[in-house]
């Protein structure tokens, strides 16, 4: 009888030792450690599982972190934007002279609005003179200028900083449509060529 209770002894303490996982994993001081039990803590190396003989049952799976995560999404999205962007530049052209027909088309464009601004330009700067002569008028026979003469003098100055500055933006809208027609060409023979064999 206790002989059977001893056999059966050993077998468990045999079985529970055979069925104890051991974990094998590099801490944050670069250190290997081993365990029966995973750390709290999911090292960025990850945890490797070892079988009874001690060789490596399971190939840990490094943890990604957040940032790195975040990074390989990024880059997906802007991978998938890539895609959509070749697909329709090969479905919009076939030639690169298609392109500079089409930057041309948008240059004409701008520089009908900068011609427009060109005669906003010339009667806002008239208009400003006018107030001028005015104003100096008044001050030779030292009288006030009035409120209304004085607001109008702003408002024409205004006028003429806002068309200077919007024609400053269109010479700039001209060199962006300059330059991404020029990616674009580039871009359509990189995708019309041959892959290398």
């Amino acid at each position: 009888m206790l002989r059977g209770f001893f056999t059966f002894l050993l077998l468990a303490l045999f079985t529970a030792t055979a069925s104890a996982k051991l974990y094998r994993w590099v801490d944050e001081t670069g250190r290997v450690q081993y365990s029966d039990k995973p750390p709290s803590i999911t090292p960025s190396s990850g945890i490797s599982e070892l079988n009874k003989s001690g060789m490596v049952k399971t190939t840990p799976v490094p943890v990604i972190s957040k940032e790195a995560q975040d990074q390989k999404l990024q880059e997906q999205a802007q991978q998938k934007e890539q895609q959509r962007k070749d697909r329709a530049l090969l479905q919009s052209f076939s030639r690169p002279e298609e392109i500079d027909i089409i930057r041309d088309r948008r240059i004409g464009m701008i520089q009908s609005a900068t011609i427009a601004n060109t005669m906003r330009l010339q009667t806002a700067t008239q208009r400003k003179e006018r107030i001028e002569k005015q104003m100096s008028r008044l001050n030779k026979n030292n009288r006030p200028i009035p409120a209304d003469l004085d607001a109008e003098y702003a408002l024409a100055k205004k006028e003429l900083l806002d068309i200077n500055a919007d024609n400053k933006s269109k010479l700039n809208d001209i060199e962006i449509v300059k330059a991404k027609a020029e990616e674009d060409k580039k871009r359509l023979l990189e995708l019309k060529s041959p892959a290398p064999k």
